[in-house]
């Protein structure tokens, strides 16, 4: 995976006991056709970083998130979308409604919020 250096800005815990995580990353820097795989352990990672630069050491951890889908903050040509079943962050593009062909998308900032478990 080559998403870019993932940024957390806030987690909010849900009735559920889930969480709600708004965070931004960079794009692919060479986004595969079918999605980039191993999202969940990168959306853990961050999370795992966090807690461990945290003061509060009462954050919860990332050791059991699982991410059930994500929803775009900020919609520009390029719209991510979480693909659960195979564990992939595919980029669909705006104006053609379908997967981009894009390859390298690292100058692209994708804001959304990982809905977990």
């Amino acid at each position: 995976m080559s998403l870019g250096t993932p940024t957390i800005k806030s987690v909010r815990e849900t009735r559920d006991g889930g969480q709600e995580i708004l965070m931004s990353c960079a794009g692919d820097s060479a986004y595969p056709a079918g999605g980039t795989h191993d999202f969940n352990a990168f959306v853990r990672a961050a999370i795992k970083a966090k807690h461990l630069a945290a003061t509060d050491k009462n954050v919860r951890g990332e050791e059991d998130v699982a991410v059930q889908h994500v929803i775009p903050v900020r919609a520009g040509v390029y719209v991510p979308s979480y693909d659960i079943t195979n564990d992939k962050l595919f980029v669909y593009d705006n104006t053609t409604n379908v997967e981009s062909v894009v390859a390298d998308m690292h100058a692209t900032t994708f804001e959304f919020v990982a809905v977990c478990k």
